[in-house]
């Protein structure tokens, strides 16, 4: 019998002794389960008035201690009415402060036809002394021979006495065995109360897929340090709130769901417990936050929880993460992201799939573990996949590359051979431009700014053979934007066009790099066209709006990293002024403010407007 399940007998056994003239105790740390437990087990008996929840949580003086005795009798409420009904009577009358005593006697009568059995619940965070409460408590044990269960956390860790926590829990440690005949302790145990948790959420896509997912769950948690019941729940029915919204496309996805919910849950525990501020969400992009610190250093907290977890997809540089910093920050950091961007920007991965089934990539990661049969099956895919397919995603071509080496190099002895011809393939993939590009000529979609490569919440260290192949993946998705920066220009003119706020968007900064704010694009663009849109938003009286543009747009100067638009601003604005010189003297001089005003673009040579 496990120790959950020893103390559930242990407290069967007392509620069935009549008198026993001692009280039972359950201790456990916050969050183990000691209220759903007594909650679970005595519901019917809860429900029916045959017993009382009384949580002592604040509870300051015995009239405080009084209230919380009857705060759930049927009639409490009554009690109330009749002492303001006193009071009124009593003012009226002049007779004093009638309602009071009306009210004692009636809630005297009420605590003296209590049920036989009484649990108080947050015996730590009562705010009375250890002798005031147990004395109270021992009224309902010694006197009225009451079954009483408490339960309590009585953190035996302080050292220090600073805030008189632990004078206190001496205090109550010392007492205790006057009123307390026996003491049980109970662990956590989430399987046990998993179930009960999914079955409290709204019925929805999210209650659907953790009844089906429940084991991710105890994985995960089984991990974390801070054993806390409450805080699972909470990250269980926030998450599931999120997968209520999502498209069914997304939900389909089986394997990114589980990345997505796996990194979720452990973000999200984390923040809750403490472990990681909202802030250090917006840290996960840098590489120095997750990775080893030096022996005289402080680990970053996102490097602990990235330790701990090493599937979840903590570090979100190059787009690796299937959660990006942004989102992960809007759902966990502040609680809440419009539904339809949640979904489009999950979309945007290109990681969610849309089919059940787990991709080839994810099933070859753990090769070793297979059957006989499924790895020579899963071994022709994986070569077929390398050599023969024309539709790629980088990150799962990597790692199937990688494993595709290893095999050749432990079994059959010619890996160099293999990585040259992979090599090859990659080549030969980029010239029939096949290669997905690196978004905004940085978004990989994987990453190895840790040291190692990073897709899908699986990692491994490049060595000789697979760092030429990263290598040459790379420069392949970067020739793959330059060679798409025209049909990228062209979009970007016609969304200057037509939604200045969304062009906005695309040029500004944000954790995520998810935009041109540190990649040259905008010489790209036809200058004269563009200074003839420019031209257009000022002339129909636009100018706030554009002008504001034009300076976020030369904010993005500031670093000096992108002077390749420095010569493209100088023509468009030539191209500007030769406009409005063509438009007549009132334009002439509205654009000689306007320039003065809004044109913050350092000069050609980097050193002026």
């Amino acid at each position: 019998m496990d120790q959950n399940a020893a103390a559930i007998s242990a407290l069967q056994e007392y509620v069935k002794i009549e008198k026993p003239g001692y009280a039972f105790m359950i201790e456990a740390p916050w969050g183990a389960g000691k209220t759903h437990l007594v909650k679970h087990e005595f519901e019917d008996a809860l429900s029916s008035d045959q017993a009382r929840y009384i949580s002592l949580n604040g509870i300051s003086d015995r009239n405080a201690f009084r209230r919380a005795l009857l705060v759930d009798a049927s009639g409490a409420r009554l009690t109330d009415a009749a002492g303001k009904l006193g009071d009124s009577i009593g003012s009226i009358m002049k007779l004093g402060n009638v309602g009071s005593l009306l009210q004692d006697a009636i809630e005297d009568r009420m605590i003296n036809n209590l049920p036989n059995l009484l649990i108080f619940d947050d015996v730590e965070r009562c705010e009375m002394s250890p002798g005031e409460l147990l004395g109270l408590i021992n009224e309902f044990v010694e006197h009225q021979r009451k079954n009483v269960v408490l339960c309590a956390f009585i953190e035996r860790d302080y050292e220090d006495d600073e805030n008189g926590k632990a004078k206190k829990r001496d205090d109550f440690l010392s007492r205790k065995e006057k009123v307390v005949g026996r003491t049980v302790r109970i662990v956590v145990d989430a399987r046990n109360a998993l179930p009960a948790f999914i079955t409290a959420m709204p019925n929805g896509h999210g209650k659907e897929w953790f009844q089906s997912n429940n084991d991710l769950v105890l994985e995960v948690f089984s991990v974390e340090i801070h054993s806390n019941l409450r805080v699972l729940r909470q990250c269980l029915h926030d998450c599931g709130r999120v997968i209520d919204v999502l498209g069914d496309d997304l939900r389909d996805s089986t394997d990114a769901m589980i990345r997505f919910v796996r990194t979720y849950l452990v973000l999200s525990m984390a923040v809750a417990t403490g472990d990681i501020n909202s802030k250090q969400l917006r840290d996960r992009n840098d590489f120095n936050c997750v990775t080893k610190p030096g022996e005289e250093n402080k680990p970053h907290p996102l490097y602990t929880c990235a330790e701990n977890h090493p599937h979840a997809e903590i570090f979100a540089g190059n787009a690796s993460s299937i959660i990006s910093v942004d989102l992960g920050f809007s759902l966990i950091g502040i609680g809440y992201e419009e539904h339809n961007k949640i979904n489009a920007i999950l979309r945007a991965t290109g990681q969610f799939s849309g089919k059940p089934s787990v991709p080839l990539w994810r099933r070859f990661v753990e090769w070793r573990e297979m059957p006989k049969a499924e790895l020579e099956k899963t071994y022709e895919e994986a070569w077929s996949y390398i050599f023969e397919n024309e539709e790629i995603e980088p990150g799962p071509y990597l790692h199937v590359a990688h494993d595709l080496v290893l095999i050749a190099k432990d079994g059959f002895g010619n890996e160099d051979k293999i990585a040259k011809e992979i090599e090859d393939r990659i080549a030969a993939l980029a010239k029939n431009d096949k290669i997905p590009v690196a978004a905004y000529g940085k978004n990989y979609g994987w990453t190895t700014e840790t040291g190692r490569f990073s897709f899908g919440g699986y990692m491994f260290g490049p060595d000789g053979n697979t760092q030429p192949l990263i290598d040459a993946m790379k420069i392949a998705q970067i020739n793959a934007f330059k060679s798409s920066s025209v049909e990228e220009s062209d979009r970007l003119l016609d969304l200057f066009l037509k939604d200045l706020e969304a062009f906005g968007r695309e040029l500004s900064w944000n954790d995520d790099g998810a935009g041109y704010y540190a990649t040259a694009i905008l010489h790209e663009i036809d200058a004269v066209e563009f200074a003839k849109a420019i031209f257009g938003y000022v002339t129909s009286g636009d100018f706030k709006a554009i002008g504001t543009q034009l300076r976020a747009l030369a904010d993005r100067h500031r670093s000096g990293s992108i002077s390749e638009e420095l010569v493209w601003t100088s023509e468009v604005k030539t191209a500007l002024s030769s406009l409005a010189e063509e438009a007549g003297p009132l334009e002439k001089a509205r654009m000689a403010w306007f320039l003065g005003f809004n044109w913050k673009f350092p000069a050609e040579n980097g050193d002026g407007v």
